[in-house]
């Protein structure tokens, strides 16, 4: 069954209305704005990316620093990169993802930039580090339907791993159950042990913008690394109870893309480095 895309904001209402319920908004301006990050749909964008013969972690830095460098819109509201570490058969092994405040936004922004000079001399310049398809650049609105900050702030270094699960709606199932069952999985969280977790923890909803995609949303996991993400795994499995029930009775998800990912463009700190 299939999530109408007219719906995604609707689906998601309850568990924001819970969250702002629990949460003291007279707090500090960094909880402040992690409420504002729950409670706004973005527009974000993956493109597919292949290294060239002069790829490294060094000229790759390079690349990106030089592209930091370059007049970023307000409209554009961070970017990451990720290497996969899975096992395919896919000649790309890297992602770029970009986030907007909308489509329209990027839509514009992306002609600005095909007509840039500086564009251009940037691309040609890093063309043997790294090729991204913007052409076909896919697009999804996401969400954060719990405080990306609840487990603390990302490394320092900007480095962090990610899964993303392709998942559908069982038959039978709509929106409000998938909706319930967030809800649940936000009470999980809530409520877990933090002697039992390690490092950051935040997860996303992306909801394709392509009509015709196979999933209904894909489910993103943000771990500090690797370890913690395998360690957060086993603590679901092990703990989920009726949170993890309601989730697979609503949704079933398919092996997920695990990748290591990388800060590239943060608009609260655009000298990152």
């Amino acid at each position: 069954m299939k999530i109408n895309s007219k719906y995604t904001k609707a689906l998601l209402l309850s568990p924001v209305i819970f969250l702002i319920s629990c949460a003291d908004m007279s707090e500090t301006n960094e909880d402040a704005l992690a409420w504002d990050a729950t409670n706004y749909t973005m527009y974000n964008e993956f493109m597919t990316c292949t290294a060239g013969d002069k790829y490294s972690q060094e000229a790759l830095n390079e690349a990106i620093a030089s592209w930091r460098g370059i007049d970023k819109p307000e409209s554009m509201l961070g970017a990451w990169g990720y290497a996969t570490v899975t096992n395919d058969e896919t000649s790309f092994n890297n992602w770029w993802e970009l986030s907007w405040s909308s489509k329209e936004e990027a839509d514009a922004e992306w002609q600005e930039w095909l007509a840039s000079e500086e564009a251009a001399a940037w691309g040609e310049k890093y063309s043997s580090v790294l090729q991204c398809d913007g052409e076909n650049r896919e697009g999804y609105e996401f969400l954060f339907p719990y405080n990306p900050y609840a487990f603390g702030d990302t490394p320092e270094d900007g480095s962090f791993s990610a899964s993303f699960s392709p998942c559908t709606l069982n038959e039978g199932k709509s929106q409000e159950d998938f909706s319930n069952a967030l809800i649940q999985y936000n009470s999980w969280l809530d409520n877990i042990d933090q002697s039992q977790t390690n490092g950051f923890y935040a997860y996303g909803i992306y909801f394709p913008d392509d009509a015709a995609a196979d999933e209904d949303f894909w489910f993103a996991n943000f771990h500090e690394n690797l370890e913690t993400m395998s360690e957060g795994n086993s603590l679901w499995e092990e703990t989920g109870g009726d949170a993890k029930i309601q989730m697979e009775a609503a949704t079933t998800c398919s092996t997920p893309e695990i990748s290591n990912g990388q800060v590239f463009f943060d608009p609260g700190d655009p000298d990152f480095s």
